[in-house]
């Protein structure tokens, strides 16, 4: 008899190791969980370790709200060469030997200068599409490509060390924490430091440690969800009411079979933020969103 496909439903905060795809931790929890509905909020590189949101069942509705924000990364920046990829594991492409050391203040004031809205051209070796296929693909390929500038926001951005020569290598590095919205590319933020102080520029070294509203420490790691049974593997699963932080509102009997039934409501009065969480004998059913257009209540996520 065929193994019965598994009802789980929530969210695995994973502390993703190095190595490997984003899509790869998915690949292995769908074996573990039995849920064959899975995936995850904001990709990681594999070079990247880190907080990874990996949504199960009825939570994978709330991807896209999850993508949208923001995400906190430490990282490490080193000058005096760049890369084809913006990170470690591209060929270089620019050397630019350092021979005294850089200026704090300078530096300092470089990293403030990229905090707030600002515009970003990702590296060919990206995941980004360009008329229906990925950067990386034209650069595999040898084909030249216009890059497109994507716009992102940066809530701070700031060192977290002194500066400190490489050992035996005439570059010069500063560790960093920058919170970030989405899109934003980390790698591209450090190469953009280094150009505005005339120096060639690398990510080094990156991990993120909150994203879609979890940080590093409610993480497991993946090999710990791996040795779980299925059992075992739910207690660590978290409600999808953890990550909502909207307005809660209780259904009257005939208010839930209007929402069972996708209906528009327009009797219920704006609120502050324009959503609703909406619960019915003490279980979340959906979340209604306002329409400013319609005055009037609309699905956006249905759960029971």
């Amino acid at each position: 008899m065929a193994k019965e496909a598994s009802t789980l439903s929530g969210l695995l905060v994973v502390n993703k190791p190095r190595e490997m795809t984003s899509f790869g931790v998915v690949a292995r929890l769908r074996r573990v969980s039995g849920q064959k509905k899975i995936g995850h909020a904001g990709t990681l590189d594999p070079n990247v370790d880190g907080v990874l949101v990996v949504a199960l069942g009825k939570a994978t509705k709330l991807i896209d709200l999850l993508q949208t924000r923001p995400k906190t990364y430490r990282g490490t920046v080193t000058f005096g060469f760049a890369t084809e990829s913006q990170d470690a594991d591209g060929a270089v492409v620019e050397e630019k030997a350092l021979t005294e050391p850089l200026d704090e203040e300078k530096l300092r004031a470089a990293f403030s200068a990229l905090e707030g809205d600002i515009i970003q051209i990702p590296p060919i070796y990206s995941a980004v599409k360009v008329k229906g296929k990925r950067l990386y693909e034209y650069a595999r390929a040898g084909e030249s490509v216009e890059l497109p500038k994507r716009e992102a926001t940066i809530y701070r951005f700031r060192p977290t060390s002194t500066l400190r020569w490489e050992a035996g290598k005439p570059y010069q590095s500063v560790d960093f924490e920058a919170t970030v919205s989405k899109g934003t590319y980390i790698r591209t933020l450090a190469y953009d430091l280094g150009k505005s102080l005339g120096l060639p520029a690398t990510m080094s070294s990156l991990t993120r440690t909150s994203g879609s509203g979890f940080d590093i420490d409610e993480a497991t790691d993946l090999d710990e969800l791996m040795a779980l049974s299925e059992e075992d593997l739910a207690k660590r699963v978290k409600p999808i009411a953890a990550v909502l932080t909207y307005e809660r509102k209780d259904l009257s009997d005939d208010e839930y079979f209007a929402v069972k039934n996708g209906q528009k409501i327009s009797q219920w009065p704006k609120n502050q933020d324009g959503f609703y969480q909406l619960y019915y004998h003490d279980q979340l059913i959906a979340v209604y969103a306002y329409s400013e257009e319609e005055s009037l209540w609309r699905s956006r996520y249905f759960f029971a």
